[in-house]
């Protein structure tokens, strides 16, 4: 198993899931268990670099919100993130669209 081109696509997915609520934030737990759901990832999964990379990139944005016992860290996508996905920028190494 190439896992270089796993955590490619698995960006791709990532992309693809935020794309579907753009403009508004999704929760992480929320996007990992679509990853299951679409039987993409296993139950112990961990996606925590991945969406990493996609920020380091631009592609997406991070936020907690929330306080207390209520606080959650929700992604979404960016305008350079949607562009990605609509095809209107070229595409990128690392992430399989």
């Amino acid at each position: 198993m190439n896992f270089e081109i796993d955590s490619e696509k698995e960006r791709g997915w990532i992309l693809r899931i935020l794309n579907r609520v753009y403009p508004d934030p999704l929760d992480i737990d929320t996007v990992k268990k679509q990853l299951i759901d679409l039987k993409f990832l296993s139950g112990d999964s961990d996606i925590r670099g991945n969406i990493a990379y996609l920020k380091e990139k631009g592609f997406i944005k991070i936020e907690d919100v929330g306080s207390g016992t209520i606080k959650r860290t929700v992604a979404s996508l960016t305008a350079n993130g949607k562009d990605l996905i609509d095809g209107a920028v070229p595409a990128v190494v690392g992430v399989s669209l």
